[in-house]
């Protein structure tokens, strides 16, 4: 026998004998990534198209395993326990087994196609699958096509099926995870400036309380103001598909994402208008929308304004501030002023850490895609509000502030979503980790914050991505908190607050000046 030879049976040898070790399961897993096989496409900046494919061999393998489990353990009536025939098993159980099958083989074939594509995806893949959807055209007839839809990998699992023969082939997208270099971490510089409540911070805070306890009332007369509800009818143009056509919307009064299309200039239409109104603004489907052929198209949008409505604050009255539970006006100004003094060390730690996020995004080079994708701008406005209902913030000015950020420039979203690689990256180098108490105690703030219940809170962060983006903000807190005890930190005098007086003169002068300019106007025009 040769060297060589020799050398390939030793390592034929040692694999086995490795194999020897392993449990079923895990066999069965080294088999697949051995088998399965992949293809790559680039189809944007980060983001890649992978076509997996999974040969019929572990196909069947998977599904002996799986009904002879079911032969040993399932009751069949007429037969005993274990005694039921295979074909019987196969017939009754055949349905549910391929749909288990069809979830548990895409799921470890995704991984290991990634693995053997050499790529480290972010987050989970969007899948391709044919879907059947009612379709308008130009003129609103309706029928049922099969469109290709780029949608979730739980979403996928009702559209697709173990095919009865041959090998297993789907396509999905993912976005690629960026390389990059940290900034050095060490002696940041930062500044401390000394701050202190002032009554018009107390006022402010007094009517974020108003806010909680806010209530949408209909307009009846006037006309819509920024942030309004509006109720009516939506419809959605692209070309000759009409991709929208709701009879009961509901829509905010300022720029959004609606339905997949970014509404730039819906703000600035709908204010001033009145129940009643029609109004057309133009929109542009987003880069990543589930239908190919329509992505980056410019869309018409027709908007028919059937109710608005309108959040009307409390009364700052006897009964409000003693719903609250104070005595009086004054009583309750107090009070607010010695939680919002208790809480002042919390608003310095933020603003330090914000100096540090500045920091560490300015100094990182990072290059993200031009187009981001609404999953990358979602998961931003996601971590958003965590953020706002941390602070406190009532419930609509949450929705407005993820409704901003939907729809702002992509140069902010960019930012956000560059600074989630970089605490990524930190955590995963320096192993920082959350436990369960503090991400309960987190909830447990939010709650007193918002006066719910813990559970109905959390229940409401687990509807989305809210849990997961909660425990992301507790890391990265811990993270700049630890690089705030190794800052250059320096003591500067605060913000000087506006002086009122003032305030009023350059407002006076201000007026003065445009009805100067008004009266001009008039003339010239006599």
């Amino acid at each position: 026998m040769t060297d060589e030879k020799l050398a390939t049976a030793e390592a034929t040898d040692a694999e086995e004998a490795g194999d020897e070790e392993l449990t079923p399961a895990e066999l069965a897993e080294k088999k697949l990534k051995e088998a399965v096989q992949v293809k790559t496409e680039e189809v944007g900046t980060l983001r890649v198209k992978l076509t997996v494919t999974v040969p019929r061999e572990i196909l069947d393998d998977r599904l002996t395993e799986q009904f002879s489990e079911l032969k040993r353990d399932a009751a069949v009536p007429g037969f005993r326990k274990g005694r039921a025939p295979l074909q019987l098993i196969q017939k009754r159980f055949g349905h549910e087994v391929g749909d288990q099958l069809v979830s548990q083989v895409v799921g470890a074939s995704y991984l290991a196609a990634t693995e053997k594509a050499n790529i480290n995806p972010v987050g989970d893949p969007l899948i391709w699958v044919q879907a059947p959807e009612e379709r308008s055209d130009s003129v609103s007839a309706r029928r049922r096509e099969k469109v290709d839809r780029l949608v979730t990998i739980e979403q996928a699992f009702e559209y697709m099926e173990l095919p009865t023969e041959g090998e297993l082939t789907y396509s999905c997208e993912v976005e690629l995870r960026p390389e990059f270099d940290l900034p050095k971490l060490e002696k940041i510089p930062v500044e401390r400036p000394s701050v202190e409540i002032t009554d018009e911070d107390v006022t402010h805070e007094i009517d974020r309380m108003r806010a909680h306890r806010g209530q949408w009332e209909p307009v009846e007369k006037g006309v819509v103001k920024a942030d309004d509800l509006i109720y009516g009818e939506v419809k959605v143009v692209v070309g000759d598909t009409t991709l929208i056509d709701e009879s009961n919307a509901v829509l905010a009064a300022r720029n959004q994402v609606y339905g997949g299309v970014l509404l730039e200039a819906l703000g600035k239409d709908l204010v001033g208008k009145k129940a009643g109104d029609q109004i057309e603004t133009k929109g542009r489907v987003r880069d990543d929308h589930a239908e190919l052929e329509l992505r980056g198209k410019d869309a018409t949008v027709h908007v028919t304004i059937h109710e608005v409505k309108r959040l009307a604050l409390p009364k700052l009255d006897k009964a409000f501030i003693e719903g609250l539970g104070f005595e009086n006006k004054k009583d309750m100004q107090d009070s607010v002023r010695a939680e919002m003094d208790s809480r002042l060390g919390q608003v310095m730690q933020r603003a330090l850490r914000g100096q540090i996020i500045k920091y560490i995004v300015d100094n990182t080079k990072l290059d993200l895609p031009d187009g981001l994708s609404q999953r990358q701008v979602e998961w931003a406005a996601t971590r958003r509000m965590i953020d706002t209902y941390q602070q406190g913030m009532p419930k609509e000015q949450v929705e407005k502030e993820m409704d901003n950020l939907r729809a702002s420039t992509r140069e902010k979203a960019i930012e956000d979503l560059k600074l989630h690689f970089i605490m990524d990256k930190i955590a995963e180098e320096h192993e920082v980790e959350v436990s369960d108490d503090e991400l309960n105690g987190a909830i447990a703030q939010i709650a007193r914050h918002h006066r719910e219940r813990f559970d109905r809170t959390r229940d409401e962060l687990s509807k989305g991505d809210g849990l997961n983006a909660l425990y992301l903000q507790i890391r990265d807190e811990k993270i700049l908190d630890h690089l705030l005890t190794q800052a250059e930190i320096k003591e500067v005098e605060g913000p000087k607050k506006p002086d009122p007086e003032q305030a009023k003169k350059k407002t006076a002068k201000k007026r003065k000046k445009v009805a100067k300019k008004v009266d001009g106007d008039s003339a010239d025009e006599h």
